[in-house]
């Protein structure tokens, strides 16, 4: 998979199959790039981590919720990696459900076991506590434009135009 025609498929092996999102923010201070483990919900497409109230992202977003991202993956069969870039509005959960909790853990750690050992309690993301999730709704998403590369040793992206929708 290398072109615009998979593009969809390209975009779904990636939120399935990337862990890490590299944030760009901006703040009072400057800007600021922080890696965050997310999980990809869709319908629309958000993307969703937790984080420590007082860290510099939390805070830049509380500021500024307009942030850029990128991802990718590397090992991958033929070109033998993959990315994207994207651009969205993210917020802070204040109001989060054990449902909710309770789901990230799931798709963020299949397993059981390792779930049950590094899940955190409801409480650290309400109220008082310490972390809040972020959600981050994605507006605009670029894919690595490998057909591109492979023709001209160009690096460039293209834009998917229905991001939102990605399934």
């Amino acid at each position: 998979m290398t072109g615009h025609d998979d593009a969809a498929a390209r975009s779904t092996a990636l939120l399935d199959g990337a862990r890490y999102l590299t944030l760009a923010t901006t703040g009072d201070d400057g800007p600021w790039a922080s890696t965050v483990n997310f999980v990809a919900l869709r319908g629309p497409l958000r993307l969703v981590w937790y984080s420590s109230r007082s860290a510099r992202h939390s805070r830049n977003i509380a500021a500024h919720p307009v942030v850029a991202a990128s991802m990718f993956m590397t090992g991958l069969p033929g070109f033998g990696l993959d990315g994207a870039q994207l651009v969205g509005r993210c917020t802070a959960l204040e109001d989060v459900t054990e449902r909710f909790r309770r789901r990230f853990y799931e798709l963020d750690f299949p397993d059981e076991e390792v779930r049950d050992s590094v899940a955190l309690p409801l409480a650290e993301f309400t109220g008082d506590g310490h972390r809040r999730f972020y959600v981050l709704e994605v507006r605009q998403w670029w894919l690595l434009d490998v057909a591109r590369w492979l023709a001209d040793k160009e690096d460039t992206r293209f834009e998917l135009p229905n991001a939102p929708d990605l399934r």
